[in-house]
């Protein structure tokens, strides 16, 4: 080939070459457009609600799910992972630890576009359960206001790192009343406190020749200063003297009293009343059969003058008897009742009174709550009714059958959604399935968390759920612009706005 043929072969070959330059350069142009883009379409919303804290839904939320802000631990300051979480006097508490960092709480305010770090503080390390008891927390020994920060008082007496709400007479564990929730520490989460004191019923650890008791229970202040204390004797034949205050809610600040604690069947023969540790004798009755209502309890029993006809007894928040009601053919039992839960207006679970459920024993209907859902007496592990209404689900055959959802599903404020893990399916094989939004009753699924990069959510305000992401394997993902980004510890979730 001579001089000029190979100069032209170059000229030739020339467009050629930058022709490929040019297309390669187009191509990664419109990738990083694409990404700017999908950044863009991905950047968080901010919240502009009207911070209405609730346990429920806003109906809002049926146009699916947008992410209101994220945070990372450089944000907040911290480091370590998240542990948990709370609502706290209207502000959100939330504990991070592990990976040799020092456990910190942080106090954050939501109300806001976009969050505010209030406080934050370091604890000693967390061996004991963590309580969220009126504007405070009780964390390490330490009572913590959540407005500030600031620790209110130091308990010169530890809460017990082996308790529960869960007795065990067997291992001889320290058991705790809250006056509502049960409390396990296994869940690493904070427990609220509904009554004043805190119960803590310590075991005997020496001789009973030395300790003359079972168990000594005392009551707690938020302050970490006792209230009362009184001696435990558990015994299933001798009655005498006081016992444990059962793990339920309290009504005007009393619970019933077991005795027999250890025993399948609890009898209950007091009322104690949480604030100051005064037990109020009452006849005896199967703890079983009570239930808590807003005005005192109530349980089954017999008309005096008629034994075999059965009566409503209403009982005084201390456990005197106040009236008993003939019960004629009810529509209802006393025992659906149990696996009713309502809510009121502004989203708290709400009891009826004894005369509302009397009614509603002799009707059939619930007209007490404007949003209650039920579960099926014969199966209880999961709600199938919500106010009268049976909900459906889609079965693998894309066909429609009746429904049983979670216990764990959060229903919206007016019955029209449900946030929920998927309703119980027996051939699924995803046993811990992400939360998904449901229509209902028809149970046709609207979105899921997962769209925006989490797994579950709890609400925190009616229209804001919080939530720790889900981070995906994939780094290509994270970085076109999906939820949730590099380093997120912390998601606010808001309704998709329209457009």
């Amino acid at each position: 080939m001579t001089l000029s043929n190979t100069l032209t072969s170059r000229r030739k070959s020339l467009p050629t070459i930058v022709r490929r330059l040019a297309i390669t350069l187009s191509v990664a142009l419109v990738g990083a457009l694409a990404v700017g883009s999908s950044w863009l379409m991905h950047r968080p919303v901010g919240y502009s609600g009207d911070a209405h804290t609730s346990s429920l839904l806003s109906p809002d939320f049926a146009s699916g799910f947008d992410v209101a802000w994220e945070l990372t631990g450089e944000d907040l300051g911290v480091g370590g992972s998240l542990w948990a979480y709370k609502e706290v006097d209207g502000r959100l508490v939330a504990f991070f630890g592990g990976q040799d960092q020092p456990s910190t709480l942080v106090g954050l305010d939501l109300s806001g576009e976009n969050p505010s770090v209030l406080w934050r503080r370091e604890v000693p390390d967390v061996d004991s359960p963590m309580f969220a008891w009126e504007d405070s927390v009780v964390v390490a020994g330490q009572t913590i206001r959540v407005a500030d920060g600031e620790v209110t008082a130091t308990w010169d007496t530890p809460i017990p790192t082996h308790i529960s709400s869960d007795f065990d007479d067997f291992n001889k564990k320290a058991f705790i009343n809250v006056g509502g929730d049960e409390v396990n520490p296994a869940n690493g989460d904070f427990s609220r406190v509904t009554s004043p004191v805190i119960v803590i019923c310590y075991p005997r650890d020496k001789p009973d020749a030395v300790q003359d008791f079972d168990y000594l229970c005392l009551g707690w202040n938020k302050d970490g200063t006792e209230a009362w204390r009184y001696k435990v004797n558990l015994s299933p034949h001798d009655l005498q003297g006081p016992g444990l205050p059962l793990p339920v809610t309290a009504v005007d600040g009393y619970v019933p009293v077991s005795r027999n604690f250890g025993y399948a069947d609890r009898q209950v023969g007091a009322f104690l009343h949480l604030a100051d540790g005064v037990l109020v004798e009452s006849a005896t009755y199967n703890a079983k059969t009570l239930r808590p209502v807003a005005d005192g309890w109530v349980l089954e029993g017999a008309v005096p003058d008629d034994p075999q006809q059965r009566a409503l007894v209403t009982l005084a928040p201390d456990g005197t008897e106040v009236s008993r009601t003939r019960l004629a053919d009810p529509l209802m039992q006393l025992s659906d009742l149990y696996f009713v839960k309502c809510w009121d207006e502004d989203g708290r679970v709400a009891r009826p009174t004894s005369e509302q459920v009397a009614s509603t024993l002799a009707t059939g209907e619930v007209t007490w709550a404007p949003l209650c859902m039920q579960k099926n007496r014969y199966s209880s592990n999961g709600f199938s009714v919500m106010n009268g209404r049976r909900l459906i689900m889609t079965n693998t055959a894309g066909g429609s059958e009746p429904g049983m959802y979670p216990d764990t599903v959060i229903p919206a404020a007016d019955g029209s959604l449900m946030l929920s893990q998927p309703p119980k399916d027996e051939d699924s094989t995803n046993k811990n399935p992400s939360m998904n939004l449901y229509a209902a009753p028809s149970g046709i699924q609207l979105a899921s968390l997962e769209d925006v990069g989490v797994r579950y959510a709890q609400p925190f305000y009616d229209d804001l759920l919080i939530a720790k992401p889900n981070h995906p394997d994939s780094s290509w993902r994270r970085y076109l612009g999906t939820y949730p980004h590099p380093d997120t510890v912390l998601m606010g979730i808001t309704p998709k706005r329209a457009g």
